[in-house]
């Protein structure tokens, strides 16, 4: 059972094609190839923590047709209440804190927590010390497994 991270994945959003140039023609086209991805890298019993933007709408019909144990984080385009405001861990041995928006500092920075979010559609996976854009625009359009962040840090 592994453990994925990403987010802003805006299932359902037309405009999202343009506002970050996917490679997409048309919203059926990316929600499908969207679903497809996630599910070729994520297994029914992987874990995937899901960093807000999930889609335009209440996302339900999308959701289940995703593999794996999905924890939703609130995105600034998610209904209030879609899921958490902000989400630690531990992975491996770190602790980890999950947000949709980046910060600058966060809860055991100095002590070497991880910082991930999404929400700002670079295409850079690493923005800053300890910090990763697990967006699905930084990551091949599909969700990264928190140990190849690991192996960057």
């Amino acid at each position: 059972m592994a453990i994925f991270l990403t987010g802003c994945t805006h299932f359902g959003h037309s405009g999202i094609i343009k506002h970050t140039q996917r490679p997409f023609q048309n919203v059926r086209e990316m929600n499908e190839a969207l679903t497809d991805y996630w599910n070729e890298t994520v297994g029914p019993k992987d874990t995937v923590i899901h960093h807000g933007d999930f889609s335009w709408n209440d996302g339900v019909d999308y959701l289940s047709k995703l593999n794996g144990n999905v924890i939703l984080l609130q995105g600034n385009h998610d209904p209030r209440g879609w899921g958490q405001d902000y989400y630690e861990t531990k992975l491996g041995k770190r602790k980890w804190v999950m947000f949709h928006y980046p910060i600058e500092e966060w809860d055991g920075w100095f002590r070497g927590a991880v910082h991930t979010h999404c929400h700002t559609h670079k295409k850079e996976l690493v923005s800053g010390v300890r910090r990763f854009n697990v967006g699905v625009d930084s990551c091949n359009l599909r969700p990264i497994n928190y140990e190849d962040i690991m192996e960057l840090i």
